[in-house]
């Protein structure tokens, strides 16, 4: 069973559908072996279920998982991939008010998912929350690239959620998207430049930094005889960039550049964290 990160590029010839928040991989067990001609993805942020659904599913060869986010998938790792159909049962519907921009099926969300799923492509969406469901719709026609439907659900099939729902006398909603077309939306990802200086002055930096709109905290400064270290979190909108600085001498420069071993993409967020780390380490 592989398992891969949110950045790291899947290539997949032949049908492939995603399960959003899969879970322990009871839906993604049910429909791959009902399927074995179409390959399925299924990610989950939780690193407990995706061991879980590791397990559930390591007898399945059509069946691949991804540890991480799934906006930052969508934008990186699934880039040479398109979905026939997106699956997402009992997504969090976060469901008090101030926590609303933590829902994932956002108009930046539909417009993102757009750009992954064939003409004609469909996402189903199980919830028992409706309010949710009915904002995940509103969203969903706001971005122009989808209409939809909500109705009460079916119950193709029942998770653990389903039953725990029903047995509490809770409603099952569904709601089911199709796509029009494409959205404009721009993936926000540039080639890096590697920023060098030519001393260290101060390796005191730890802090929260404001970089136009994104936000750097570093965390962490380890300081070594040739080299530094520094962990730090970049938030930029919806992603998260856990990254550990490498800080090297390299002929007459020092360069700073991200870890081989760190989560993060590259983006414009990227490139202001490592000149500004530059710039303080050379202050």
């Amino acid at each position: 069973m592989e398992i891969t990160f949110p950045f790291e590029e899947i290539k997949i010839s032949g049908s492939v559908e995603l399960e959003i928040g899969c879970g322990n991989g009871e839906f993604l067990k049910f429909i791959a072996e009902q399927n074995r001609g179409i390959n399925y993805i299924g990610i989950d942020i939780s690193w407990e279920s995706i061991k879980r659904a590791s397990r559930r599913l390591r007898d399945l060869g059509n069946v691949g998982l991804v540890w991480g986010d799934a906006y930052a998938f969508l934008m990186f790792g699934a880039k040479h991939l398109k979905f026939q159909r997106v699956y997402s049962l009992f997504p969090d519907p976060w469901p008090k008010k101030r926590h609303e921009h933590k829902r994932l099926f956002s108009e930046d969300f539909w417009k993102l998912l757009s750009l992954r799923v064939i003409e004609d492509g469909w996402v189903w969406i199980v919830s028992d929350h409706l309010p949710a469901l009915l904002w995940y719709y509103d969203n969903a026609l706001s971005s122009g690239c989808w209409y939809g439907y909500i109705s009460e659900g079916r119950g193709i099939f029942e998770t653990k959620y389903a039953r725990k729902w029903k047995g509490m006398g809770k409603g099952i909603y569904e709601g089911m998207f199709q796509l029009i077309k494409p959205c404009d939306f721009t993936i926000p990802e540039i080639t890096l430049r590697i920023p060098k200086m030519r001393e260290i002055k101060n390796a005191s930096i730890v802090g929260d930094y404001r970089i136009g709109d994104f936000h750097l905290s570093i965390k962490e400064v380890f300081v070594s005889e040739g080299a530094v270290l520094i962990k730090g979190i970049i938030s930029e909108g919806r992603l998260i960039h856990k990254v550990w600085f490498e800080v090297k001498k390299i002929g007459e420069f020092w360069k700073v550049e991200p870890s081989d071993f760190s989560r993060f993409y590259p983006t414009k967020a990227l490139q202001l964290a490592l000149d500004l780390i530059a710039n303080e380490l050379s202050r």
